[in-house]
Formats: C-alpha cells, sequence, structure tokens
C-alpha cells in the first residue's frame, strides 16, 4: 500500500512539473513594446515639460518587466535627442511611489530623473 501511495505522489508531482507555472512572482518577464513604447513616452512628454533630457522615442527594441518594491521596466529604444540624433539607450523605468527613469546612452554619463505618475 505505501508503495502505491509513493508511486501516486510521484505521478502527481512529475504532471505537476510538466504543466508547470507560468507565473513567477519576481521573475523577468517580457514586455509587450507597445507597452513599452506607451510609458516611455508618457514619460519623455512628462521630463520635457521640465528640464529634461528631452527625447523623443524612435522605436523600443526590446523591454521587459519585473515586479521588485513597485514595478520595473527594463527597456532598450532608439531615442532621438534635440538636435535630430538618433541613440540607443538602455532605459531603467521603476515605478514607485513616482516613477524614476534612467537613461544609459553610450558615450554619456547615466541620467536619473524622477516624476509624478502620469
Amino acid at each position: 500500500m505505501m508503495k502505491l501511495i509513493v508511486i501516486v505522489l510521484l505521478a502527481t508531482l512529475a504532471i505537476a512539473n510538466a504543466v508547470g507555472d507560468t507565473h513567477c512572482p519576481g521573475c523577468v518577464t517580457n514586455l509587450k513594446t507597445e507597452d513599452a513604447a506607451a510609458s516611455l513616452n508618457k514619460s519623455l512628454n512628462k521630463l520635457a515639460t521640465g528640464d529634461g533630457p528631452h527625447y523623443r522615442l524612435g522605436k523600443v527594441n526590446s523591454a521587459s518587466k519585473q515586479v521588485i518594491r513597485g514595478l520595473q521596466y527594463r527597456i532598450n529604444a532608439d531615442l532621438i535627442d534635440e538636435n535630430g540624433q538618433t541613440k540607443t539607450c538602455d532605459i531603467n523605468m521603476v515605478f514607485f511611489q513616482g516613477v524614476e527613469i534612467t537613461f544609459k546612452c553610450p558615450g554619456e554619463d547615466d541620467v536619473t530623473k524622477t516624476h509624478e505618475p502620469v
């Protein structure tokens, strides 16, 4: 009888493992580029009304999200600066009691700004 219980338990675990849990709290997941673009455009517009930086979004190349102490977006995008020059930057956006956004563009110092949610 004990062997049967062990076999049933192992079979149940094997099936559960094969089906898998698609939700992983805290894991990095893909973010749709259109969702990333919408959030990034809102932040870029908000920052442009202040002291900048003054970028326009060219296109989102890749994006991911992760639940941390809020929500974090990691975006790689082509940004267009005030002079019309396009640069590919890594952008980190953290949504928690406001929005903190960090731009990491090649050949430039990292820029971190915060603003109220839009």
